[in-house]
């Protein structure tokens, strides 16, 4: 009985998957033009890893859908049941089947796969309807043939018990096999984070990923995550560009070029506030190091993260985009966005590009999202070869043996290459290695002795990294994901809440910039593109290149609480969408009210966001020619 319930359900299945590899290829064909440079090995690969993704939608479907029919098939059951069963069936099928062929046409308009955003414009679906269907009629037509398709086969199926000798618990052991292999299909394998539309994007390349998602999932895996809203302060999004453009001006390049290539590694701090450290600040500090490091090369001081979490860090560092509203942008509703990370230029330039993070793989989603940033390759606890004693029990490897690890592996890359690390250490638990316990100050923090031990770790890592060929042609550039807990009265407020250090130090060069200007992490991106003097031509409007800003055209943005801020040198911009923004000083008290050229700037800010996220232009809005 078992084999024959399988055999059932292995057919009802499979009948389904042609239809949505089907949908598939209809998507393909419609866009074929998009993937003429792609190879056949590359598209025969979308396909097949595409099948991922219909597994997950259609089990997680029919799991339950399928059970009356497969009762039908072997016990004597009402006949109405069995006929309800196939006509259930079939309405939800053909209704996933419909959905697939939504982006046959509406993913000219948007550049990515339809999400549950679409619900935004449902009533002007409704109004439309009449236009719509005869406008499309050829998409109407396909999906009334694939529904007829759906509906005959299923029809089909006689009501013919198969009365079996053997007990109904064979039954029931076997259709409870069946849904523990359903759940394991649905979250898409055994990785630590349940699938997600954003890992089609790990694909090479990445725009491909709209040909391995299929539409239905897309939907569903983005309900509960409520879209952000549109906003229209200016009627010309040129005039959006013109504002931007006005306050990235930049002085120009007068970085030297170089004979060598030169590589360039990143390191993210994980919780590194500002105020942990002893430079810039009346105390001692917990980060000798890395304020020996600091004093002899660029570090910027009035420097902030874009966002309080680590998945708006990533977004920010590797592709410019701050964290501006509540969702990050690597689990919101435009993760499959069009992006163009720091990889893509440097990789077109000849670089080897990594990424690597001392945690589980697929943790915080960095797998999938440095993939889709042009980072080719991702090294996380999977691929940690090292002792068991430098797990630390908790999140992943422990910072000083990971580092070393991170620097034997930088050793066996083609240069130049381009590798961020992401640490660990510094996260809540706050663990430590045995041998550790007790070798750093405690303070009145208990992040306090992993801040100092993490801070030990890139010592050594430096200590080891002087020693190896590329180390005299790189450039480092150290920063972190975020602040942590404060105990300094001068960091409780909101320039604490987001200041965190940015360091620029290359071995054997000496280099120039204004730290006295405000920086962020959106700035690292196009910082080490003008350092290489790498064009971007599908720069984003917001973030700069720490070598070229001008006083009075320095700042940062970040948001929370349903409230936006730009960071000043004296003072800072607060306000909401629909609210009045209002000038604070840094111990947040209110000044004034914007002036007009503040409130365009922030207006500007939040609707060249907003809506490039929701247009999917982020990378492509409209510009004009900069004032001169």
């Amino acid at each position: 009985m078992v084999v024959a319930l399988y055999r059932f359900l292995f057919t009802r299945f499979l009948f389904l998957m042609f239809l949505f590899s089907l949908c598939r290829l209809l998507f393909f064909l419609f866009y074929a033009d998009q993937y003429e440079a792609c190879t056949t090995g590359e598209i025969l690969h979308a396909f097949v890893l595409g099948l991922r993704f219909d597994i997950s939608i259609l089990l997680a479907f029919n799991v339950v859908l399928v059970l009356p029919l497969a009762l039908g098939r072997f016990f004597d059951i009402p006949k109405i049941l069995f006929f309800l069963g196939k006509i259930l069936f079939v309405l939800v099928n053909g209704i996933l089947i419909c959905i697939n062929l939504i982006d046959l046409e509406y993913f000219s308009f948007t550049g990515k796969r339809t999400g549950i955003e679409i619900l935004g414009i449902k009533d002007d679906i409704e109004n439309q309807f009449s236009q719509l269907l005869t406008n499309y009629w050829h998409i109407s037509l396909l999906g009334f043939m694939l529904f007829l398709w759906l509906l005959l086969r299923t029809l089909r199926l006689a009501y013919k018990p198969v009365l079996s000798a053997r007990p109904k618990i064979y039954f029931t052991i076997g259709y409870a096999l069946f849904i523990c292999i359903a759940v394991l299909g649905i979250r898409g394998g055994l990785q630590l984070k349940p699938l997600r539309p954003n890992i089609a994007f790990s694909i090479e390349p990445s725009k491909l990923g709209n040909v391995v998602l299929n539409t239905p999932f897309n939907i569903f895996m983005t309900i509960g995550i409520a879209p952000i809203e549109p906003v229209k302060y200016f009627n010309d999004p040129t005039e959006v560009s013109s504002i931007l453009s006005e306050w990235n001006a930049q002085q120009k390049n007068t970085l030297p070029n170089h004979t060598t290539p030169q590589n360039v590694v990143i390191i993210i701090l994980e919780s590194f506030s500002s105020e942990y450290m002893g430079i810039n600040n009346p105390y001692a500090g917990y980060t000798p190091f890395l304020d020996s490091l600091a004093k002899t090369n660029l570090y910027f001081p009035h420097n902030f993260a874009n966002g309080k979490v680590s998945m708006v860090a990533a977004p920010s560092i590797l592709a410019s985009i701050p964290g501006l509203m509540e969702e990050p942008y690597i689990t919101s509703l435009y993760q499959t966005n069009t992006l163009i990370g720091l990889g893509a230029p440097l990789q077109d330039k000849g670089y080897h590009t990594s990424f690597f993070h001392a945690a589980q793989n697929g943790s915080m989603g960095f797998d999938a999202f440095t993939k889709n940033a042009d980072f080719a390759h991702y090294y996380g606890l999977n691929e940690y070869k090292g002792n068991k004693e430098d797990y630390d029990g908790n999140w992943g490897i422990y910072d000083e043996p990971y580092l070393q690890y991170f620097k034997n592996m930088l050793n066996t890359f083609p240069e130049p290459f381009i590798s961020t690390v992401f640490t660990i250490s510094s996260h809540q638990p706050y663990s430590l290695p045995e041998a550790f316990k007790n070798t750093f100050p405690k303070g009145s923090l208990e992040i306090y002795p992993s801040i100092g031990y993490t801070d030990y770790a890139l010592r050594t890592f430096f200590e080891q990294a002087k020693k190896e060929k590329w180390y005299a042609n790189t450039l480092f550039v150290i920063t972190a994901d975020h602040t942590q807990m404060h105990d300094k009265k001068s960091y409780m407020n909101t320039r604490g809440d987001y200041a965190i250090p940015l360091i620029f130090f290359h071995p054997n060069e000496k280099l120039h910039a204004d730290t006295s200007l405000v920086a962020s992490q959106i700035d690292i991106m196009p910082s080490i593109l003008d350092y290489l003097h790498v064009p971007n031509p599908n720069a984003a409007l917001l973030g700069q290149s720490v070598f070229g800003k001008q006083i009075g055209h320095d700042y940062a943005v970040n948001f929370s609480n349903n409230t936006y801020r730009v960071f000043l040198k004296e003072n800072y911009i607060e306000g909401s969408a629909d609210k009045s923004f209002v000038i604070k000083d840094y111990n947040d008290r209110s000044l004034r009210a914007a002036n007009e050229k503040e409130k365009k700037f922030i207006e500007a800010i939040i609707q060249y966001y907003t809506n490039g996220m929701i247009n999917n232009t982020y990378y492509n809005w409209p510009v004009t020619k900069a004032p001169i």
